[in-house]
């Protein structure tokens, strides 16, 4: 994820703004044109381009706050490295089941060069979580990240099952189980 160039506050106040109203949107799968999102964030059209010159630039903003938020998560000092793993693990799949309507949507606007970034911060994340894990002898010396991401990317793309959501927290906890030292 690039690292954001520094903005004067109220210019700053403004693109959070646009980036929580777009969000806001996203997440009610509003089909809005590009400009009502300045009007959602009360700052005019030239502000809205200014900070997100096209839909998928406000989108690929919006999913990097997202998962900048989820992978910020797995890094609580006040919890033991199996605390963070499992907290993030759980809260990625309630995530994803509470915020369907986003992710699908940004799934289709962002680039897919963003994602494939995102993904490998999530990816970084995930493995430094479990390492801290597995050095402090809470899961098994032997688990893999990539099986860990084939799961949750596997949860991402079911949703179109009927039971998707109780199937995915049932998911993540199978998975949790599997983690545990033998």
């Amino acid at each position: 994820m690039s690292a954001p160039k520094a903005l004067r506050a109220d210019a700053q106040r403004n693109r959070d703004a646009i980036v929580a109203a777009a969000r806001s949107a996203f997440d009610r799968d509003e089909q809005l044109r590009f400009d009502d999102f300045a009007g959602l964030a009360g700052v005019g059209v030239g502000t809205l381009y200014r900070h997100f010159p096209t839909r998928e630039a406000l989108a690929a903003a919006v999913y990097e706050g997202e998962m900048v938020a989820l992978c910020d998560r797995a890094r609580d000092p006040a919890l033991s490295p199996r605390e963070n793993l499992d907290a993030f693990l759980r809260g990625f799949v309630n995530y994803l089941v509470g915020h369907a309507a986003l992710a699908r949507a940004l799934a289709a606007m962002v680039d897919p060069a963003v994602r494939m970034s995102v993904g490998n911060e999530l990816e970084r994340t995930v493995a430094d979580v479990m390492k801290r894990a597995a050095t402090d002898g809470t899961i098994r010396p032997d688990a893999i990240p990539g099986a860990v991401m084939i799961v949750l990317h596997g949860i991402g793309s079911a949703a179109d099952r009927p039971s998707w959501a109780a199937e995915s927290r049932a998911a993540v906890e199978l998975l949790i189980a599997g983690l545990d030292k033998a």
